[in-house]
């Protein structure tokens, strides 16, 4: 009933194909090599430098992006473009055989799968993200997505913002409740390595050096179509 009201009230209907190309999304930062003079400009007008030049030859790290467009706005050869497609999680980067038995365990969750989110020092961004994939319109329940309240109840963690020093020991109490198998999801620039928090004082170091991290979701924020792809993906679904 409350569902059928929202629709109602927002003259909205529920998406069919939840993954359907978005034109305003942001995606991946392409680099046209011929047009590339390695001014260096790209790279230094970077905040949270994802831009390297090695070998001669631009870089760029697609989950340190923050999707500021800086880069794109600064090249005076207009070398760079960035494509819509917001499907950039992957799993972590791990030998195959490791890789594989984890997507064994992941199988276990392709009926359902319920989330704990912890936020360890973010923006709130990435949370309201989060918070849109539960909503009418892209209602991520009917994949069996659901995010819970207690870890006890969760088979695993989605992990928002930078580790500031006052959240690590709430973020390993709650990753030791969660029962075993369990899963880290790290969601946005910021849990990955930081993001423009990476040089604030009061962070402690990047999530993977303090957990096991499974998925990596990429983006600042991350929009609700990029988080449902990861989690399909993470449940062996697509």
């Amino acid at each position: 009933m409350r569902n059928l009201l929202d629709r109602l009230k927002n003259k909205t209907e529920t998406v069919k194909n939840v993954l359907y190309e978005n034109p305003h999304s942001y995606g991946e930062l392409l680099i046209d090599e011929k047009k590339c003079t390695l001014c260096g400009k790209c790279q230094k007008s970077c905040l949270v430098k994802a831009i390297e030049i090695k070998n001669a030859k631009i870089v760029v790290n697609q989950d340190h992006c923050i999707y500021c467009r800086n880069c794109i706005s600064t090249c005076p050869e207009n070398a760079l473009t960035m494509l819509n497609d917001c499907k950039l999680a992957h799993f972590n980067d791990l030998e195959t055989s490791a890789l594989e038995l984890k997507k064994k365990i992941y199988q276990k969750f392709n009926r359902s799968l319920v989330l704990r989110s912890v936020d360890t020092g973010s923006c709130e961004a990435c949370l309201l993200e989060l918070a849109a994939t539960q909503n009418t319109f892209y209602a991520a329940s009917r994949f069996g997505i659901k995010v819970a309240a207690s870890p006890r109840h969760s088979d695993g963690l989605v992990i928002t913002g930078p580790v500031t020093l006052n959240m690590k020991d709430a973020l390993l109490k709650t990753y030791d409740a969660t029962a075993e198998p369990k899963m880290v999801i790290a969601m946005g620039s910021c849990a990955y390595d930081g993001g423009i928090f990476k040089d604030c004082y009061g962070n402690f170091e990047s999530l993977n050096k303090i957990l096991p991290v499974d998925l990596y979701i990429p983006g600042c924020p991350p929009s609700p179509q990029a988080v449902i792809h990861g989690l399909l993906k993470l449940m062996n679904r697509i």
